[in-house]
């Protein structure tokens, strides 16, 4: 990826023994910006000023959990979602994966395949934002022929009168020759 633009990742989770491990990973090994918080809510309003290319969420939160968040923050805009669990069960999972998560794990995890999940969440972020990017150009692309279509038509509409009235003129002037010769 030859981007410069900095990822970021938003953390969820209200076990600071948990988040702390997963800063001090993602900081070793990923060029991204994290943001960490212990609650769904907060996690929703900074979404909404701060969109982030991933978030990273205990399923087990006190108010709003996991799986809740990870719906809410999809309805915002499409990102993946990692959920993880202390206990999970199979209702939570089935809901994380209809909510939108790639990914599900339970804890203690593997840190190196929380690290591999985290960058091909990135990955379809950026893969995401791209796609997006060449669909506003297009559209953007498209808008601009569709207008450029409708300005040259109503110029071949005006060229085209200006011949037919052009054409209604040398034939009344030859008529009317012809009628001063006959």
């Amino acid at each position: 990826m030859s981007t410069t633009r900095r990822r970021k990742i938003l953390v969820v989770d209200n076990d600071p023994h948990t988040v702390e491990m997963i800063v001090e990973l993602f900081v070793r090994h990923l060029n991204a910006h994290l943001t960490c918080v212990s609650s769904a809510e907060d996690a929703l309003d900074i979404e909404m000023l701060e969109p982030h290319d991933a978030l990273i969420a205990e399923v087990n939160l006190p108010g709003m959990n996991g799986v809740a968040l990870a719906e809410r923050a999809m309805e915002l805009a499409w990102r993946p979602v990692i959920l993880m669990s202390n206990d999970p069960n199979l209702s939570q999972a089935v809901g994380g994966l209809r909510a939108g998560a790639i990914d599900f794990f339970t804890k203690p995890f593997d840190l190196e395949c929380l690290l591999a999940a985290a960058e091909r969440a990135l990955e379809q972020a950026e893969a995401e934002r791209n796609r997006t990017q060449r669909h506003h150009r297009l559209r953007a692309l498209v808008r601009r022929v569709i207008r450029e279509r409708r300005d040259l038509n109503q110029r071949v509409d005006l060229i085209c009168r200006d011949l037919v009235g052009a054409h209604r003129r040398l034939i009344h002037r030859v008529l009317d020759r012809e009628q001063e010769r006959a």
